[in-house]
């Protein structure tokens, strides 16, 4: 039985990153996989559905290029080329992914892995086929035995009750992002993250989408203004967005819907009918109430440190509950790593979930850092529009804003929407994490004309200072 200091299950962003940070402290680590190596992020997550998102963006500067002078007579989208270059980023991600854990002599196997106990892990040993991620398994099993075992196995798309899985009109995130023929009618259920990144990429690339979302707005946890601003940006582009409105049935390509204000039935007809009402953690419940490790329908029960309840089983990714993001993911996994890499009786390392971007990759894009207060004595709040800077005026991307609040000389909270505001958000992330003073980012010269200069517009008007706006009162 081949021994490991650790063995890592599941291999997406939070597994491989977990695993290469062992192997960089010394540790000899293992890595199972049951499906493609880079996991959901890389294979039907991330990779592909930006890389969507970049040909959606293309084809909707070809359709605006007359705003730059630039007459462009006809153009056509050719999904079958987008979805083979969105194919080819995913291979390459993976390829990547794979080189990363060979680079650092990480032991990847292909398989389904069970837990036999804290020290001893199964392989149910499988090959992938070409075409997708089916399992072959080849009835030989293999074990391994570690010191620590770290439970990486990421979420699966929830299904609502309304929905039965054997539909053929009703796709999941994972199978939509994989279709190879446009679909010329969508309907997405779902007005969160997922539902608004589908309907960005599908609505650019031709199809007709409409949105369903049972809240009277969508991006729910996000300021409403902003929600009102995206809605107003998708609907100018022939998205069909319906917030208060029910879904109680689908069936043959037709969502049965209520419309909750006017108490109205509603019927849509469909080609494809998105699924997008979140994600569940994947939890092996036999297994786990074998070995004692404690969970929920949130997802694997960990502490600060990413220990669950059973000494040397550790847990990161989805499966925790604690986000579904990849970028929280991967630093649970670093977390995790250092921890167990560290000394007997030296302090563990704590998981801070206290300050995480979120970034919708709509067209224009949105983000968000920090909490806003639900009691907001003391908080002020200011607004500077994309359109009082240079350089999205110069690219005619000036429509959206950014929104700090502020408290007691520091940034809580940033909300923003508009061109690529992913790129120019971590600054103010970091002054949320290292509560920095409002002036000492302020004074630091910014520059011009750049993107990222709005986030020194936002300061100085806190400070009381604007000189390169006329501030608009903030609703």
């Amino acid at each position: 039985m081949e021994h490991y200091n650790a063995v890592v299950i599941g291999s997406g962003p939070a597994g491989h990153t977990c695993a290469v940070r062992l192997a960089q402290l010394g540790a000899r680590v293992a890595v199972i996989e049951r499906d493609y190596v880079g996991g959901i992020c890389t294979n039907w997550g991330c990779t592909p559905s930006k890389s969507m998102i970049e040909s959606a963006k293309i084809a909707r500067v070809v359709r605006e290029s007359a705003r730059y002078g630039v007459n462009v007579s006809s153009f056509s989208v050719d999904f079958k080329a987008v979805a083979q270059r969105r194919d080819e980023v995913i291979r390459t991600s993976r390829l990547e992914v794979m080189e990363r854990l060979q680079h650092h002599n990480v032991d990847v196997f292909q398989g389904e892995a069970h837990v036999i106990t804290p020290g001893q892990v199964q392989i149910r040993r499988g090959k992938l086929d070409l075409d997708g991620a089916i399992m072959h398994y080849t009835g030989r099993t293999e074990d391994l035995s570690a010191d620590h075992i770290v439970l990486a196995t990421g979420s699966v798309p929830a299904l609502p009750d309304f929905v039965k899985p054997n539909d053929p009109f009703v796709v999941s995130s994972n199978r939509l992002i994989t279709i190879g023929e446009l679909p010329g009618r969508l309907t997405i259920v779902g007005g969160g993250v997922i539902g608004l990144e589908f309907a960005t990429i599908f609505s650019n690339l031709g199809s007709q989408v409409t949105v369903i979302e049972f809240r009277d707005h969508v991006l729910n946890g996000m300021d409403h203004e902003i929600s009102r601003a995206i809605v107003d940006e998708m609907t100018a582009t022939g998205v069909r967005i319906l917030a208060s409105h029910r879904v109680f049935s689908v069936a043959a390509g037709m969502v049965y819907v209520e419309d909750m204000e006017r108490q109205e039935a509603l019927e849509i007809p469909a080609d494809a009918i998105l699924i997008a009402t979140g994600r569940a953690p994947v939890i092996q419940k036999s297994m786990f109430d074998k070995l004692g490790i404690a969970y929920d329908q949130r997802g694997i029960g960990v502490d600060d440190y990413l220990r669950t309840s059973v000494p040397g089983v550790w847990a990161i990714g989805d499966a925790t509950g604690k986000s579904i993001l990849a970028h929280v993911g991967m630093q649970q996994g670093i977390v995790a790593a250092e921890n167990i890499m560290e000394a007997p009786g030296t302090p563990l390392r704590k998981m801070d979930y206290s300050v995480i971007p979120a970034v919708v990759y709509s067209i224009p894009e949105i983000v968000g850092v920090g909490a806003i207060p639900a009691d907001l004595a003391g908080v002020e709040v200011f607004k500077v529009p994309f359109k009082a800077n240079l350089r999205a005026h110069i690219e005619a991307y000036d429509s959206g804003f950014i929104k700090i609040w502020v408290k007691s000389d520091r940034v809580v909270a940033a909300q923003a929407i508009g061109h690529n505001v992913s790129e120019i958000m971590q600054e103010l992330a970091n002054m949320i994490a290292l509560n920095t003073p409002l002036a000492d980012v302020a004074r630091i010269i910014h520059a011009h004309p750049t993107y990222s200069e709005i986030t020194r517009s936002a300061l100085e008007y806190a400070l009381g200072r604007a000189v390169d706006f006329v501030p608009e009162p903030v609703p």
